[in-house]
């Protein structure tokens, strides 16, 4: 009690000691000074993984921002305070067409608009964007300025901060980091108009004197990607065979449900409202994923993922290495540690596990 009153200090400690020295023979008072050769854990090094898959599609004009507004499930108007924002293109049956980022066009007039898309994506978003265009004054086209990177920490120290986007700059002015609005462990997204790829490593040496830089594979951001449960591109966000909120757009910032309507709006807005999303990507570690390699692609898209008792509990929506991502139903996977397996047809069947991320809210049921 006294101790507590005093509080647990070195003063307040010598003081309980002189005042009752018989009681407190063997107390003593852990020096708290900092030493100068003690140092705080080094900062882990950034990963720099080109994405060549990832191409861009431009919307540009007087009209960019309400066009944009009605097709989109997040709210244009965060670029007013931001540089980039996350967002999903819908059918009108509320399912998945594509997902984007969403840049400002470095240098160019303020209605002046990036797409970042999957390349097959690209030329499906740009009839699909021109297709509503109508008399709007916009232009849409697919835009082969800049290269994409994606710089990130596979493990990140408990108190270090990652710096803002402005304080990763480029003298010549040739790359442009944006800060990922999804999640700040995925780091940022680097936009380079530098074609030339050893010329392009030397310019992000020069951001990140630090990194591994990783030359023509985007292997390890993806299975990062993975290990984090976030889906990114048609193969984990198959056209039309999935929910935005399923794919966990509410909790990447990737959609508002204060703006006004948008295609796909009704269903989206109704599921959200109920607080119930049954099933949702998640990220999985599997035990033996060689045996896994010499599969047909076909044959794993869409794979059949089942628990213990041989039940089906989800479907397979992605791999690399031993990392995957799966569309798993939420109240049959969890609590962790129930052992999975990924059924292939036609081939063995491989042993995983499932985590809830680290980003989640507690409860899944409620709204985030």
């Amino acid at each position: 009690m006294l101790l507590t009153r005093c509080g647990t200090s070195a003063t307040a400690i010598h003081t309980v000691r002189q005042r009752w020295p018989a009681a407190f023979p063997t107390l003593a008072v852990k020096p708290a000074t900092r030493w100068l050769h003690q140092t705080s854990p080094a900062h882990s090094p950034f990963t720099i993984a080109p994405l060549p898959e990832r191409k861009f599609v431009r919307v540009q004009g007087s009209d960019a921002v309400s066009f944009l507004q009605g097709l989109m499930t997040n709210d244009m108007r965060h670029l007013e305070h931001s540089r980039t924002v996350y967002a999903m293109f819908l059918k009108a049956n509320g399912r998945v067409f594509c997902d984007t980022l969403i840049y400002k066009r470095p240098g160019a007039e303020p209605a002046d608009y990036l797409l970042e898309c999957d390349a097959a994506v690209a030329p499906r978003l740009e009839k699909h964007l021109k297709l509503y265009r109508l008399r709007k004054k916009v232009q849409v086209e697919q835009d082969a300025t800049y290269r994409v990177w994606a710089a990130f920490k596979e493990a990140v120290q408990e108190e270090e901060e990652m710096p803002a986007a402005s304080e990763l700059a480029c003298p010549e002015g040739r790359l442009h980091v944006f800060k990922d609005p999804r999640l700040p462990r995925l780091g940022y997204r680097v936009l380079t108009d530098e074609q030339e790829p050893n010329e392009c490593k030397t310019r992000l040496k020069r951001i990140f004197p630090e990194a591994e830089t990783v030359a023509d594979s985007a292997l390890p951001y993806t299975a990062f990607r993975y290990s984090l449960g976030v889906g990114e591109g048609e193969t984990n966000l198959p056209d039309g065979k999935c929910f935005p909120l399923e794919c966990n757009c509410d909790l990447l910032h990737g959609v508002s449900f204060h703006k006004g309507c948008y295609i796909g709006q009704e269903l989206t807005a109704r599921t959200y409202h109920t607080g119930v999303i049954r099933k949702r990507l998640m990220p999985l570690e599997l035990d033996a994923p060689h045996r896994l390699a010499d599969c047909d692609p076909e044959a794993l898209r869409d794979a059949e993922i089942k628990n213990e008792e041989g039940g089906a509990v989800g479907k397979l929506r992605g791999l690399a290495g031993n990392r995957a991502l799966g569309l798993l139903r939420i109240e049959k996977v969890l609590p962790e540690g129930k052992p999975l397996t990924i059924n292939v047809a036609g081939e063995s069947v491989v042993r995983c596990r499932t985590n809830k991320p680290a980003w989640w809210p507690k409860e899944m049921n409620a709204r985030p």
